[in-house]
């Protein structure tokens, strides 16, 4: 097998790699890889592609099969930059656990549109990944990691200190817990037992992977034609989304005050003022605020990726989305930014000071889940000490939807207010709010009606 004219080409912003292949019998190939940030990428990928040729290695398209393409080519194509780290995450770990073992073994070019029926079947009717659900802090990489302390001879009380050690997020875990975890991962399943079902959505979500999966494929000359546009993955319902559960104005601030003690009232206060996400307020920086003009610049958020803290640059904005701020919330951070420079003081070389405007005592990130976790846990003291008038349960997204919320009933203007939630559209602010928006339709209504007809009148109109 020989290899015969190379080159690379730019499309657009990236570049592609083109070899081309001439078989045994005279047949010639070409193969192509695209999504190269840069031409030293695509050279690279092209010396691969020869070397593998030269030795052997390279697979002839017909033999190319489903877990080949997605594992070996087309998932390495998706690493970041191309998609954030996030998302390639996601990516991968629905392609390892969802597709491969359904249909991994397939010939690619031989894929049919009833081949992804059929995994869709399967996955809406046993498509939860064995040991996830059933432990859902742990993949499978952390359960292999701990299986391997418990061979390496640890204790199950060693294990967990370990992971409480090594792991923030993990820190609220036991030996009985983690034993547990790895009990119900490794138990057999019964025959005829299966795991419960993705829902539609899920599964639409990861015919949409394979789509594009294909669509690349395509491109690069390795299918004739996108299987997944024949495919029928399962619809979606329309259906209306459920009432978001939130506070009052003053159970709000019943909270507030009951939280004065806690490390993360500052930052939990600024949720409740400014409408923001969790991730993009973790994510603020000093010089990201201008407390004299009032404003903040929203332009990136922190996220966890494998168990690790990553900040993550918000895409729709160069500038960043800029939010005005209540005098009340101002002078928080003042003396917010007080205190953190008294701690700067007193620990001077130990604080790492990288300018985050939400931290821990020592200057590093909070942990994301660890802060919501503190919020719930805060609830359950506030409710233990007011069994008489106990707080609805409110996830830490509950606090931007409270502020939509109180927003809308004190009458500002749904743009003021999806553009301060940062939402791509006024429709979708209404779509998420209709319990508010509804009645203010209604009032609407029958404000204008009274112009037109009258006050005395309306009732004899509806007569």
């Amino acid at each position: 097998m020989t290899t015969g004219r190379n080159n690379i080409r730019k499309r657009g912003s990236t570049w592609t790699s083109y070899t081309y292949v001439t078989d045994p019998s005279g047949r010639r190939y070409q193969s192509s890889k695209d999504g190269f940030a840069t031409r030293r990428e695509a050279e690279a990928a092209q010396v691969l592609a020869m070397a593998a040729v030269e030795q052997g290695t390279w697979v002839h398209p017909e033999r190319l099969t489903v877990r080949d393409f997605l594992i070996d080519e087309w998932l390495p194509s998706q690493r970041p930059p191309r998609l954030e780290e996030s998302t390639y995450v996601s990516y991968e770990r629905n392609i390892q656990q969802r597709v491969i073992p359904y249909i991994g073994g397939r010939r690619l070019q031989q894929l049919t549109p009833m081949d992804l029926n059929g995994l869709y079947r399967m996955l809406l009717e046993s498509g939860r990944h064995p040991g996830v659900a059933a432990a859902r802090k742990y993949d499978e990489d952390l359960l292999d990691e701990i299986r391997g302390l418990r061979t390496g001879g640890m204790t199950w009380q060693q294990v967990a200190d370990d992971l409480n050690n090594r792991y923030p997020e993990l820190q609220s875990v036991t030996r009985h817990s983690v034993a547990s975890a790895v009990r119900r991962a490794d138990q057999p399943r019964p025959t005829g037992v299966r795991d419960p079902g993705l829902s539609n959505r899920m599964v639409r979500y990861i015919h949409t992977i394979i789509h594009a999966a294909l669509r690349d494929a395509l491109r690069w000359n390795r299918v004739n034609r996108n299987v997944a546009d024949a495919a029928t993955p399962p619809p979606v319902a329309s259906t209306r989304r459920a009432r978001q559960v939130t506070w009052s104005g003053e159970q709000l601030r019943a909270f507030l005050n009951f939280a004065s003690d806690s490390q993360y009232l500052p930052a939990w206060l600024f949720l409740a003022t400014s409408g923001a996400r969790r991730g993009e307020v973790l994510g603020l920086k000093w010089h990201d605020l201008d407390l004299d003009a009032g404003t903040a610049i929203i332009s990136r958020q922190l996220t966890m990726v494998r168990h690790e803290i990553i900040t993550k640059e918000l895409p729709k904005t160069k500038i960043g989305h800029t939010i005005y701020l209540d005098p009340g919330t101002i002078d928080m951070l003042r003396q917010h930014r007080a205190q953190q420079l008294e701690s700067v003081e007193i620990l001077s070389e130990a604080f790492i000071d990288d300018d985050w405007v939400f931290c821990r005592a020592d200057g590093t990130p909070i942990h994301p889940e660890r802060f919501s976790r503190e919020f719930i846990r805060k609830q359950a003291a506030y409710n233990t000490a007011n069994p008489s008038a106990p707080l609805p349960r409110l996830k830490l997204h509950g606090l931007r939807h409270t502020w939509a919320t109180l927003a809308l009933q004190e009458g500002i203007d749904i743009h003021v207010v999806s553009d301060r939630l940062n939402h791509s559209s006024t429709h979708i602010t209404s779509q998420i709010y209709t319990h508010v928006t509804r009645p203010m339709q209604s009032d609407a209504a029958e404000r204008v009606a009274a112009r037109i007809f009258g006050s005395e009148s309306r009732s004899a109109a509806a007569g």
